[in-house]
């Protein structure tokens, strides 16, 4: 990417031009590029992509981004814009400089989580739809739980993949008894605001060594999404779920439970990377029907 590009989208953010003094690509993931730049502005990460359409991912990052830092318990990635230039989608935020990890630093997350999620709102969803990864989420407004689990995100994954026939015909047919099963298993709570992508690669620690939040997919829902969520990819700590619970107490059985929240983010990585995810799948079905 030629530098005038990135002078280019500075001045489209800033209103004036910014003088950049270097700029230095890094990881970002399977659809997106990235770039470390040092302005005299500042240092910025920025994200591009060449989708048609895909530039609303972004600002559905920057909003949901706000709305974690709104809560105040977390440090979160800081957004300065998004917008399309050249045909070209992009995201800018400040540069979060790591440093090691404080000795503390998974009790510090779990105890911050808590606390988060002490946040609510008289509804499970969110004020938009938005997205996990590149696919979209649902987040049209439930007084239930269940409801809105079953509705806007089991039946919509399981459905788009009969249509695209990524599952077999024997273990859709057991996704109605899963269905019902999940629609009574979680015990009653009120909406939690959620990160909704909790996963080792959207947690970063500061030169401080304080966590910080990237790239969510927040909604009001169930807490019990988020914990399942740091099993997904490899287990969190258990020094992070002790201080989870010692700041906000958990029904005994929670991880009892955990293939349903769990079969959202196996459904979600089917459609988004194909049948190596299929195994899960079955295997959670099997255990439950």
């Amino acid at each position: 990417m030629q530098g005038a590009f990135f002078d280019s989208i500075l001045k489209q953010e800033f209103g004036v031009p910014v003088h950049t003094y270097g700029r230095y690509m890094v990881g970002g993931g399977s659809v997106n590029q990235a770039y470390k730049l040092v302005t005299e502005r500042g240092t910025f990460f920025v994200k591009l992509n060449h989708e048609s359409g895909l530039h609303r991912i972004f600002e559905k990052e920057i909003h949901g981004l706000k709305e974690l830092e709104r809560a105040g318990e977390l440090e979160v990635a800081k957004p300065v814009g998004s917008g399309v230039f050249n045909k070209t989608n992009y995201l800018i935020e400040e540069w979060i400089e790591q440093g090691p990890a404080d000795q503390n630093f998974w009790e510090e997350f779990g105890f911050k989580l808590a606390k988060l999620h002490k946040h609510s709102n008289t509804y499970f969803g969110f004020a938009e739809d938005n997205f996990i990864g590149t696919l979209p989420q649902i987040n049209s407004r439930s007084s239930s739980w269940s409801e809105f689990f079953i509705h806007n995100r089991l039946e919509p994954l399981v459905r788009s993949a009969a249509n695209r026939i990524l599952i077999d015909a024997p273990h859709l047919k057991k996704f109605n008894e899963y269905l019902k099963i999940a629609e009574s298993v979680f015990p009653v709570e009120s909406p939690a605001l959620l990160h909704g992508d909790l996963w080792t690669g959207n947690l970063l620690r500061n030169d401080q060594g304080e966590p910080v939040l990237i790239d969510p997919a927040v909604y009001y829902g169930h807490r019990e999404m988020d914990l399942a969520m740091t099993f997904f990819v490899g287990n969190f700590p258990e020094p992070f779920y002790s201080a989870y619970v010692q700041e906000f107490p958990l029904a005994e059985d929670w991880k009892y439970r955990m293939d349903f929240g769990l079969m959202y983010y196996q459904l979600v990585h089917l459609h988004l990377y194909g049948h190596s995810y299929l195994n899960q799948i079955y295997a959670n079905l099997n255990r439950w029907t």
